[in-house]
């Protein structure tokens, strides 16, 4: 396969288990669960891939055949190719609305100038309305990260920031890493690796 074509099928950034099976899923075509994992590079006894495909298969993005007899795995097919954003699906094959930092970072990239107000207002869905506390914080995030810049203000004026660096479609994601520290060696004793910490971020949003 090109490099060309291969660009087609794994979206950029750093990307989430499933976005590596999803890649895989449409490389493969057909696969079974094993053959899955080892050509996402993703360990099935960490990662419960059958709930994503069990999702897939109720959503009618992919077909299951039923092993052909005992000690055999189910063989999936690939039916319905949605490109190169991984579908976010749950167990149940529904498909969970859009988180909240996802639709701010949208509707930044749009406003370009704006108050938490305004952002609040442009990206909360009526079913899904965004708490001004956690707008504002998520705008402190990207402001200390170099995403936005706080404009000056006069007193009494609202806090307004402007968008200034776009690094692509997915939001950056505010991650809650767990991990032990210890302060006397200034070691990372044990916790969660990246990888992990975007796992359950993406979980937590569903």
């Amino acid at each position: 396969m090109s490099a060309r074509r291969k660009a087609r099928l794994v979206p950029a950034g750093r990307l989430t288990t499933r976005e590596k099976l999803w890649a895989a899923m449409r490389e493969l075509k057909h696969f079974t669960v094993p053959e899955l994992a080892r050509a996402a590079g993703v360990d099935r006894h960490a990662y419960n891939i059958r709930d994503y495909l069990l999702g897939l298969v109720r959503a009618d993005i992919l077909f299951a055949k039923p092993p052909a007899s005992p000690g055999c795995f189910t063989v999936y097919r690939l039916q319905r190719d949605l490109g190169v954003d991984a579908p976010r699906v749950r167990r149940d094959g529904s498909i969970p609305r859009e988180s909240a930092q996802s639709r701010m970072w949208k509707s930044m990239k749009i406003l370009r100038v704006f108050s938490v107000r305004d952002l609040v207002v442009h990206a909360a869905l009526p079913e899904a309305p965004i708490a001004p506390g956690a707008a504002l914080r998520y705008c402190q995030w990207l402001a200390r990260g170099g995403y936005l810049t706080p404009l000056p203000r006069e007193k009494g004026d609202v806090a307004r920031y402007r968008f200034i660096r776009d690094t692509g479609a997915k939001a950056p994601q505010i991650l809650s890493v767990k991990q032990l520290f210890d302060a006397n060696t200034g070691e990372i004793v044990v916790g969660q690796d990246i990888q992990s910490a975007l796992d359950d971020a993406e979980g937590a949003s569903c």
